[in-house]
């Protein structure tokens, strides 16, 4: 009898040990790591949203998704971000439409207004790229689903060694500009080149650019503080085709309930970089100004009709966006015209009842 029970307990212990795994195993395998390559550095408005995201994540689904958020280009660039989420190479990515071309090209419609506030552009974008059917199908057929938005926040000018306080002073200057602000900064002179911002450091630096067209944030976050002496505030548009996406086949993959918290999240995300980027504005313009490091940025208040007369041509470019659009066989007028609507609606949204984070 006590060989039996010793064998029993043996048996039992076993058999303990092999449910105790079985246990452990479906508890990790209910933990899940999603992979998010951000092209960006880990400091700065955007790098602590995606901590929050990070961290909501985990809250709400209580533990069961997370991210791992592999930094500065590390995974994928910000040229080869959307390719590469669509390749599957990672779950989530920060992507850039304009370096996907012919692809995205419904979302670059949100770059066509040239409109500065930051909570109504987003909220526009964000609503265009979740409700309208030709955004949805040309995201999905890129194996991609669109999660949420940032903003670049109003376009400035930064430059290296000369102060530009005038269209004139344009002249004979090498810009980095993408999008509606290439024609912008041509029509008076400038040369432009196409840098993505990690590399724009680098290029202002060794001086094979003179300037960039750039925004708060970015000469934080970077630290092109450092190597340019003088900021001219224009406040063009923003650039609002500049978001998340996740791989398709990621999303289908999870269960109805974390499809949902995704997409609640997504919404809540967008605002939420809405309000750190409108009031982180005005904390990174004295910051600048009063000098990082030992470094100062001089502030140059451009003139209004120097203003008026960049965001001009840059909305006159959008022409070129239509006639992109309609050769993908889009109809491009209309959907122009319907992300304008949405600009108006969040407009009229944020004059009747101000910003939802005063509320």
């Amino acid at each position: 009898m006590k060989r039996l029970s010793l064998g029993l307990a043996a048996t039992a212990m076993m058999l303990g040990g092999l449910m105790a795994d079985a246990y452990i195993s479906d508890a990790q395998a209910e933990m899940r790591t999603l992979r998010f390559a951000e092209f960006g550095p880990n400091r700065g408005t955007r790098a602590s949203a995606l901590e929050w995201l990070d961290e909501q994540m985990r809250e709400r689904s209580n533990g069961e998704l997370g991210l791992d958020i592999i930094w500065g280009g590390a995974l994928l660039s910000a040229k080869d971000a959307a390719q590469g989420l669509s390749d599957g190479v990672a779950d989530f990515a920060s992507i850039v439409p304009v370096y996907a071309p012919g692809r995205l090209v419904v979302y670059e419609a949100a770059d066509t207004t040239q409109y500065p506030d930051e909570w109504v552009g987003m909220m526009a974008t964000y609503e265009m790229m979740t409700t309208h059917p030709a955004a949805i199908k040309e995201a999905n057929d890129y194996n991609l689903h669109y999660f949420g938005n940032y903003t670049t926040g109003p376009t400035q000018i930064l430059s290296r060694e000369k102060p530009v306080k005038s269209l004139d002073d344009l002249e004979g200057m090498t810009i980095r500009a993408t999008g509606s602000f290439v024609p912008a900064m041509e029509k008076h002179g400038a040369a432009t080149v196409s840098v993505s911002q990690p590399k724009v450091y680098e290029s202002l630096s060794n001086g094979s650019v003179d300037g960039s067209t750039t925004y708060y944030y970015v000469v934080k976050a970077y630290k092109q503080y450092e190597v340019a002496k003088y900021m001219t505030e224009v406040n063009m548009g923003q650039t609002l085709g500049f978001g998340i996406a996740m791989n398709l086949g990621t999303y289908e993959s999870l269960s109805d309930e974390h499809k949902k918290l995704i997409d609640t999240l997504g919404k809540e995300f967008t605002e939420h970089v809405a309000e750190k980027m409108y009031r982180s504005r005005t904390d990174t313009k004295k910051e600048l100004a009063q000098g990082i490091d030992g470094n100062k940025v001089e502030m140059i208040d451009a003139p209004e009709e120097m203003r008026q007369a960049l965001i001009d041509i840059a909305e006159a470019d959008s022409g070129r966006w239509v006639e992109k659009a309609e050769k993908k066989g889009l109809d491009g007028k209309k959907i122009a015209a319907d992300f304008a609507a949405l600009i108006e609606k969040y407009k009229e949204k944020q004059s009747a009842e101000g910003y939802p984070w005063d509320k």
